[in-house]
């Protein structure tokens, strides 16, 4: 026999609904909320949610970014659209990071590289949401904004930028991933 939705919470007290059109209240962790609002929603764990979002969006908006300092058409076509991009992934980065507290004490599992990495992976995300906005106002502004050298220094940073959030995501995400599937190497 499997394992009993009471064994799946670790003891958390479950309170139902009082009736079938109100929303199932949050999981209560020995009577106290575990982790406020970035814990649970809908009674699932937002970490692993909203850390696809960051492991698709981080990715996308380096390649982007390698792009747009190589190529101004590129830039000053698709730069908003990729800055948009680029700010969901920043906040994507710090709610991931707000949830993985709370999603660690649920697991009651030790995941301290992965928590490291974790404190450190927003704010390696900044200089190139920082480099965006530059690069794409000055390319949108026309050739004519910034000497030559302070555009190909912007493009050179933008890009060590991009290369910077891609290999940290991947370390982030594959510590992670290492933490919650490593067990399947080990059989």
């Amino acid at each position: 026999m499997g394992p009993t939705s009471q064994d799946l919470t670790h003891g958390a007290k479950v309170t139902p609904p009082e009736s079938s059109n109100k929303l199932p209240t949050m999981n209560l962790y020995d009577g106290d909320e575990l982790g406020g609002p970035f814990d649970l929603i809908f009674n699932l764990p937002v970490h692993p949610l909203v850390v696809h979002s960051a492991v698709v969006l981080v990715p996308l908006v380096a390649f982007a970014a390698l792009a747009m300092s190589y190529w101004p058409s590129f830039s000053r076509k698709y730069g908003g659209p990729v800055l948009i991009l680029a700010v969901v992934a920043q906040l994507s980065l710090f709610i991931a990071k707000a949830s993985g507290e709370p999603f660690e004490e649920r697991l009651n599992k030790e995941v301290e590289r992965h928590s490291e990495l974790g404190e450190i992976a927003p704010l390696t995300f900044i200089p190139l949401l920082v480099l965006l906005f530059v690069r794409w106002r000055m390319d949108k502004s026309g050739a004519n904004v910034g000497s030559p050298r302070v555009r190909r220094l912007v493009s050179i940073l933008l890009a060590l930028a991009a290369i910077l959030a891609l290999v940290y995501i991947y370390l982030t995400g594959h510590s992670g991933a290492e933490s919650v599937w490593g067990w399947i190497g080990k059989n």
